[in-house]
């Protein structure tokens, strides 16, 4: 097994204060590659792959270039697209964590369904589903619930039900996998690239995978759930947004088109308007209707802790 770049930096680097690392160095590209040798890459990783979403449609607000995957059900779905469409014919079911908040549940569901694949989703107890997961419930993910003190642990719990599992494939949170980030890097280079880059981020994947297509433009993340660790920005200067992750962005604040106002929409009241630069805001989706309000009432979310259960 030979180690991914990812691995080779260091995954396992934790954070003791409340702040982030920004070193300039992007993970997917490492230490081994010039930023041309990482798109080439990428690129080639992704080169029988085609994008069954078509381009991203782009319109303008305010004079900013704006990517407008509200139009599709989450940009998650071209590099979920090009990772699930990548798997062996005997995988059935992929696996993944669902957080409360995240449009990566409907994406990968949305995906698995043109691939025929079912989709288990690993989400953290609560007394009451969220939104976003009573969306990926009804949209037919198979769900289990678990008690967990922080998301990493769920993630571990997730990947050793894949591994002790025939036929499954475990996506990490974010779809933080190097066919994912190349399907991202397929699909920027089909948009010009612009000077400068303005994009929600919380675990990274697309701000990294953004950087190796555009490699000329200044990224700004604006960090919506946590901290950075060490390669997760690249070259992004970073902007900590002080609205708790679940907390939604102020209606004023929001912007003129479909976004989720617990992520891209704290994004916007950032970009200055109407300025002479080329800047582009990639607003990663919109929220996912529920049809069934039913279902939150039908599920029961709420686990107690491991050693407490008889």
């Amino acid at each position: 097994h030979h180690l991914t770049i990812a691995e080779m930096i260091g995954e396992n680097h934790r954070l003791a204060h409340n702040n982030h690392i920004i070193d300039g160095i992007n993970k997917d590209v490492g230490p081994l590659y010039t930023h041309e040798e990482a798109k080439e890459y990428y690129l080639d990783l992704a080169k029988d792959w085609v994008d069954p979403y078509g381009a991203p449609k782009v319109t303008t607000h305010d004079n900013i270039r704006v990517v407008r995957d509200d139009y599709i059900t989450g940009s998650k779905v071209r590099g979920g697209d090009c990772l699930i469409s990548s798997l062996p014919e005997n995988i059935d079911t992929i696996v993944y964590v669902q957080p409360r908040t995240g449009l990566a549940g409907v994406s990968i569901l949305d995906v698995a369904k043109r691939h025929n694949k079912k989709v288990k989703l690993f989400m953290p107890s609560s007394k009451r589903i969220s939104h976003h997961q009573a969306c990926c419930i009804e949209r037919g993910a198979e769900v289990e619930f678990h008690r967990i003190a922080a998301m990493p642990n769920l993630n571990i719990i997730a990947k050793k039900w894949a591994t002790e599992n025939k036929n499954t494939f475990f996506v990490p949170l974010g779809l933080k996998h190097e066919k994912a980030t190349a399907g991202i890097v397929k699909t920027a280079l089909s948009i010009k690239e612009p000077e400068e880059v303005y994009i929600a981020t919380s675990t990274g994947v697309l701000t990294r995978a953004l950087q190796i297509a555009w490699p000329n433009a200044k990224f700004t993340s604006v960090c919506v759930s946590r901290n950075m660790k060490q390669g997760e920005l690249g070259r992004a200067s970073a902007v900590s947004e002080p609205l708790a992750f679940t907390v939604g962005e102020k209606q004023e604040n929001l912007p003129p088109f479909p976004t989720i106002d617990t992520y891209d929409g704290k994004v916007w009241k950032y970009i200055p308007k109407n300025s002479d630069k080329d800047i582009l805001f990639w607003n990663v989706g919109t929220e996912p209707k529920l049809e069934d309000e039913t279902i939150y009432e039908n599920i029961n979310s709420y686990r107690d802790w491991d050693k407490n259960v008889a």
